[in-house]
């Protein structure tokens, strides 16, 4: 067996082997170093990542927090603005009834008075004829008077009035005219007495309406 170098001395063999032993360890010394540094750098990387993170979902979670809470503020002030606007429209329509009903118990009143003016003429004009009749002679109108005009307009009012109006003012008229009797406790005979007497304004009412008619259609003559 042949070498190309002739061997080294034991010493310096040895001292050979140690440098590069000493030169491995100082490589593998500064790789670890190396790859402490890249761990430290990761590290401090991932640590402001983190931190990062972590602010920017802080940011988050107050930007919502500040959100919902103008959300619930906006639900209180629609809901007050509601409760409001309901009490507003109820008052309304409160008021709206009131001045109808108002109205209407105006529009009744008045209604009753013109009804009970006209019975007033009415019984008047009743009692004329009658007076009339008695001294042998039937009161005359004159031709072209104001009781001819005055119920040719009357016609044409009672033309232009709906039939609730003049269903209206027929059940005045009758509260007038004829008033409730109260029959509670009263006995037999009284009864009877009570009903010839409705038996006789019946026959005067009759009397009264057939005199009229009979006026009106000698008006319409002349």
């Amino acid at each position: 067996m042949f070498y190309l170098f002739p061997l080294l001395p034991s010493p310096l063999l040895a001292a050979h082997r140690h440098r590069r032993k000493k030169k491995g360890d100082e490589g593998a010394n500064f790789l670890k170093s190396r790859q402490q540094m890249k761990m430290s750098e990761l590290d401090e990387q991932l640590a402001e990542y983190i931190a990062e993170w972590r602010k920017q979902r802080a940011k988050e979670e107050d930007e919502l927090r500040r959100l919902k809470d103008k959300q619930a503020k906006r639900k209180v002030l629609r809901a007050e603005e509601e409760k409001k606007l309901t009490e507003q429209k109820k008052a309304e329509e409160e008021r709206k009834m009131r001045e109808d009903s108002e109205r209407k118990h105006r529009e009744q009143e008045e209604k009753r008075k013109r009804l009970e003016e006209a019975e007033k003429k009415r019984q008047a004009m009743m009692k004329g004829s009658s007076e009339g009749g008695k001294d042998g002679g039937v009161k005359k109108f004159s031709k072209g008077g104001g009781d001819k005009l005055s119920n040719i307009q009357a016609a044409k009012g009672e033309l232009g009035k709906t039939r609730e109006q003049l269903a209206e003012e027929k059940k005045i008229a009758l509260s007038i005219r004829v008033k409730p009797i109260n029959v509670d406790g009263i006995g037999s005979d009284q009864l009877r007495h009570k009903a010839d007497e409705m038996w006789n304004l019946i026959i005067k009412l009759e009397t009264e309406k057939y005199d009229m008619e009979e006026r009106m259609k000698r008006q319409d003559y002349d």
